[in-house]
C-alpha cells in the first residue's frame, strides 16, 4: 500500500447515529417505484417522457431557476432484487411521472418506493459519481436498438458482488434562467463550434475540416440550440469493504455504452476519496437527501441524452420486479 492509499479515504464504518440519519432523506419526496412489463418491447428510450415531465420555473427576473429536481434510481438492496424508481417534490409531480410513463411505456405498474440509503450499523461505505469526460456540449450517445440500462442490470446479476448493496443516483432538473451561466456556455459551445467547421493553419498552408470534424460542429449546434437538463450521476456502494472501488470501476463501466464514437464524449468515473472520512459521509448523506450539495459534477444533457439515461430494462432477469402479467 502507497502513502495515497494510506492516507485517502475510500469508506468509512457507520455509527448506529450515522447509520440511522442515512436511511431518511430529508425533505418532502413521493417515491414511486416503477416495474416494467415483463416479456415486452419496451422502447429504448424514455424520450416522450423526458419531454413530457419537463417543467420550467424561474424567479428573480428569471435570474433563478426554481424547476423541481427529480431523481431516477436503480436499486439493488439485495442480490435477489433489482428495483427502479422516480422520486419527486410534489404530489403533482409524481402524478405527472406516473402518467407519462404509462403512455410511453403501456403495461408499467406502480408501487410506493422508498428513502434513503440500506445502510445499518457497522456498515461500510462509500461512493463516486460520473462526469462528462469531454466538454459537456459534446454529445453523449444518443441512438440505441435497446435500452442501455440493460448493460448495468446484466451488471447486477444475481450471483454478482452477493454481498454488496447498491444505489445508482441520476439527479436532473431543466436548464432555464441562470441567464449569465447559460450565455457563457452557448458561446463556449458556438466557439467550439466555429473552430470545427474553419479551415485549419498547417505548416504548410491550410486544410479543409474533416468529415469527422463538421459532424461534431452539426451535434454541438444540435445540443447547443434545444432543451437541456442538467444531470447528476451518482453511485452509493455499501458492504464492499476494501473492494469499494473496485465495484464502483464495476459499476461504472456499464455506462461504457453511452460513450459517442462519433463526437468523443464518454463518462468519465471518480470515486470519493479524502483525508477526512466525514466528506464520505457527507457525500453518502447528500445521496440520501437526494441533493447535488456540491457533489457529483454536474453537466448539461439533451433532452435525448437524458431519455437514454432513465431508460428502463427489456431484458429478462430473476432479480427484476417486473408488472404482474
Amino acid at each position: 500500500m502507497n502513502l495515497r492509499d494510506r492516507l485517502y479515504h475510500d469508506q468509512i464504518t457507520l455509527t448506529e447515529e450515522q447509520a440511522e440519519s442515512l436511511t431518511y432523506s430529508t425533505g418532502t419526496w413521493y417515491n414511486i417505484e416503477a416495474k416494467p412489463p415483463k416479456n415486452e418491447n419496451l422502447p429504448a428510450t424514455l424520450d416522450s417522457f423526458a419531454r413530457g415531465i419537463r417543467e420550467l420555473q424561474t424567479k428573480w427576473l428569471k435570474l433563478k431557476n426554481t424547476s423541481p429536481t427529480i431523481a431516477f434510481e436503480i436499486r439493488r438492496h439485495t442480490p435477489d432484487k433489482i428495483t427502479f424508481q422516480f422520486s419527486t417534490p410534489t404530489k403533482r409531480l409524481e402524478r405527472k411521472v406516473r402518467t407519462q410513463l404509462s403512455n410511453q411505456v403501456p403495461g408499467i405498474e406502480f408501487s410506493e418506493g422508498v428513502s434513503g440509503l440500506p445502510v445499518g450499523e457497522n456498515s461500510t461505505a462509500g461512493g463516486g459519481f460520473l462526469t462528462s469526460g469531454r466538454r459537456d456540449w459534446y454529445p453523449f450517445r444518443q441512438d440505441f436498438n435497446d435500452p442501455p440500462v440493460n448493460s448495468l442490470v446484466s451488471t447486477f446479476h444475481r450471483h454478482a458482488m452477493q454481498n454488496t448493496s447498491f444505489v445508482v443516483q441520476i439527479l436532473f432538473k431543466p436548464v432555464v434562467g441562470e441567464r449569465i451561466q447559460r450565455w457563457l456556455w452557448k458561446k463556449q459551445a458556438y466557439n467550439q463550434i466555429n473552430y470545427l467547421k474553419k479551415e485549419k493553419e498547417k505548416l504548410w498552408g491550410s486544410r479543409s475540416p474533416t468529415k469527422r470534424e463538421k459532424h461534431q460542429a452539426d451535434a454541438i449546434e444540435a445540443k447547443a440550440g434545444n432543451s437541456r437538463f442538467h444531470v447528476s450521476i451518482r453511485f452509493a456502494v455499501i458492504n464492499a469493504d476494501e473492494y469499494t472501488k473496485s465495484r464502483i470501476k464495476e459499476l461504472a463501466g456499464s455506462y461504457n455504452t453511452y460513450e459517442n464514437p462519433e463526437t468523443g464524449q464518454y463518462l468519465d468515473t471518480v470515486t470519493v476519496e479524502t483525508l477526512r472520512e466525514k466528506r464520505i459521509l457527507d457525500f453518502l448523506q447528500s445521496v440520501a437527501d437526494r441533493r447535488y450539495g456540491g457533489w457529483g459534477r454536474k453537466f448539461q444533457a439533451s433532452l435525448d441524452e437524458l431519455a437514454a439515461f432513465v431508460s428502463l430494462p427489456s431484458i429478462n432477469r430473476e432479480n427484476i420486479r417486473f408488472a404482474q402479467p
